[in-house]
C-alpha cells in the first residue's frame, strides 16, 4: 500500500487534481509517467525516495523526465532527500526538496508556484469523507487489491500506517534524524475502523502496522487491541523493548487475544556502551532484551529482534563476538525469537555520536547525487556490506557466516514458501555448526539456502 502517496493525496484532495503512479507495478516507469505528463498536462512530479534500490530508480526516472520535459517541476521527498537535501538539489534535475513530513509543505509549495487563479478546486469536496466508510486516506485512488498478499501473518495481508515519527532520538536511525523526537498517532478508534473496513471490503485477515513505533502509548495500543479482539485479524508492529516491558500483563493478554502474532524490536547491541553511543534514550539496556524475550515466551507472541553489528570501534573483532554470544543467549531463553542482523551504515544525522566516530575513521557520504548509482552505494543502505573503512573483509564474513548458520538452525517463520522437508534440511545443516559455534565457510548452507531454496531475508525483503 503506497501509504506515503495516499497521505500526500489526502492533502491534495479537493484542491489540486493528481494521479498516483506506483513504480513497483510499472514495467517502464519513465514511459508511463511521460505519457501521463503529455496527455494530462502535468506540471509537477512529486517523487518519494527511500535509500537503496528505490533511489536508483528515482535518479533514473527524474533525470530522464527532466531532459524530456524541462518545464516539469520535480519535487523530491522522503527519507533520502530529507537526509541529503544539498546533494539532491545540486543534481540539476530536482527542483525542490521537501524535508520531513511533506503533505502540507508540498501543497504550500505548489500554491506558491502556481499562478493566481489556477488552483484546482472541486466544489463540495472540502470536509467530505474521502473514502466512504474507509477512513481518511483516499483509498479509492489506488487498486487496494494489488497491495494484498500472503504472508506469515495471514493469507490476505495488507500494510497500514497509523502513526508518524518516534519520540526517541537513536543516533543510527533515519526516523530520528527526520522527525527529531516527534510522534503523532491516529486515534485508536479510527485505526480499528480502517482495519475492519479492509476486512469487510477486501477480506483482509492480517495487518502489518508499519509505523516507525506503533506501541508508543499503552492506552492507545490497548484500545486498538480491544477493538480488534474477535475481529479475525492477526497483526504485527514495531516497538522499543523498554516500552513494551512497561506494559501491564493485562495489556499483553489483550494484545495476544486481539491477534498480535509478532513484534519487531530494535535490540541493536549487546553492549550498554554502544547503546549509549546510539543515543537509544529511555531505559533500554542489554538486560532489557533478555527479560523481554522471556516475557514474550510467556504470552506466546514472537519477538523479532534486530541487531546492528560492526559499529565504529577500535575493537571490532571483540564487539562482533560479544554480539554473537548475546544473540545465542536470546535464542536459549526464547528459541522462537526471530533474529534480524544488519551491518552498521552511517546515517546523515549531525547530532549522532556514531556518525562522528565514523568520520574519524575516514567515512564520507558521496558529494554528487549520481555517485549513489555506483554499485557500492546502491547497496549501502541495505546494511549488509556497506564497505565502511573500519570494517575489514573478515569482519563482514564473520557476521554473514554467523547469520547463515543461525538462519539454518532456526529458519525464519516469515518464509512461508519453505516446505517442511526444506526446513528440516536447513536445521540439519545448521545444527552441528551452531552447537559447536563453528561458522567458518558454511558453503553447504549457502548452496542449499540461497541457490536451491532461495531462503527469504526478512531484513531486506520484509514479509
Amino acid at each position: 500500500m503506497p501509504l506515503s502517496l495516499l497521505s500526500l493525496g489526502n492533502a491534495l484532495e479537493g484542491r489540486y487534481d493528481y494521479e498516483i503512479v506506483d513504480g513497483n507495478f510499472e514495467a517502464n516507469a519513465v514511459e508511463s509517467l511521460a505519457r501521463a505528463i503529455r496527455e494530462k498536462g502535468i506540471r509537477y512530479l512529486g517523487v518519494t525516495v527511500m535509500p537503496g534500490p528505490q533511489l536508483v530508480e528515482a535518479i533514473t526516472v527524474s533525470r530522464e523526465l527532466k531532459a524530456r520535459f524541462p518545464e516539469l517541476v520535480i519535487v523530491w521527498g522522503g527519507y533520502f532527500p530529507s537526509l541529503h537535501s544539498e546533494v539532491v538539489l545540486k543534481s540539476g534535475f530536482v527542483d525542490h526538496v521537501v524535508k520531513g513530513r511533506g503533505e502540507t509543505a508540498f501543497v504550500e509549495l505548489i500554491d506558491k508556484l502556481e499562478p493566481e487563479g489556477t488552483v484546482y478546486d472541486r466544489p463540495g469536496a472540502h470536509g467530505v469523507p474521502l473514502q466512504g466508510d474507509g477512513g481518511a486516506a483516499p483509498f479509492h485512488r489506488v487498486d487496494v487489491r494489488r497491495y494484498i498478499g500472503k504472508t506469515c501473518l495471514g493469507t490476505r495481508t495488507i500494510s497500514y500506517h497509523s502513526s508518524f515519527g518516534c519520540p526517541f532520538l537513536c543516533g543510527f536511525c533515519a526516523v530520528a534524524a527526520i522527525y527529531k523526537g516527534r510522534w503523532t498517532g491516529m486515534p485508536a478508534a479510527d485505526v480499528a475502523r480502517d482495519v475492519l473496513w479492509f476486512r469487510d471490503n477486501f477480506d483482509v485477515n492480517a495487518v502489518e502496522f508499519v509505523d516507525n513505533n506503533f506501541f508508543v502509548a499503552e492506552h492507545r495500543t490497548l484500545e486498538i487491541a480491544e477493538r480488534l479482539r474477535h475481529g479475525g485479524i492477526t497483526w504485527w508492529g514495531e516497538a522499543r523493548p523498554d516500552t513494551l516491558m512497561d506494559f501491564s500483563d493485562a495489556t499483553w493478554r489483550t494484545m495476544r487475544d486481539s491477534g498480535c502474532k509478532m513484534i519487531f524490536f530494535g535490540a541493536e547491541s549487546s553492549s550498554d556502551e554502544v547503546l549509549a553511543q546510539m543515543d537509544k534514550g529511555g531505559t533500554q539496556t542489554s538486560d532489557t532484551v533478555l527479560q523481554l524475550a522471556g516475557r514474550m515466551k510467556e504470552f506466546g507472541i514472537v519477538p523479532e529482534f534486530s541487531f546492528v553489528l560492526g559499529t565504529p570501534s577500535d575493537d571490532v573483532d571483540g564487539a562482533i563476538e560479544r554480539d554473537i554470544r548475546y544473540i545465542r543467549r536470546i535464542k536459549t531463553i526464547n528459541p522462537r525469537s526471530e533474529i534480524v542482523i544488519y551491518i552498521y551504515s552511517p546515517v546523515s544525522f549531525d547530532d549522532a555520536d556514531l556518525l562522528r566516530q565514523a568520520r574519524k575513521f575516514g567515512f564520507t557520504f558521496p558529494s554528487q547525487l549520481t555517485d549513489w548509482l555506483d554499485p557500492v552505494w546502491q547497496t549501502f543502505d541495505l546494511r549488509k556490506n556497506p564497505h565502511t573503512p573500519w570494517l575489514q573483509h573478515r569482519h563482514v564474513e564473520r557476521i554473514m557466516n554467523f547469520e547463515r548458520v543461525l538462519n539454518a538452525r532456526f529458519p525464519t517463520i516469515s518464509d512461508i514458501k519453505l516446505k517442511r522437508w526444506q526446513t528440516a534440511t536447513l536445521k540439519t545443516l545448521g545444527a552441528w555448526r551452531y552447537k559447536l559455534g563453528f561458522y567458518t565457510a558454511p558453503w553447504e548452507i549457502r548452496l542449499v539456502a540461497n541457490r536451491l531454496f532461495h531462503y527469504r531475508q526478512p531484513e531486506i525483503e520484509g514479509f
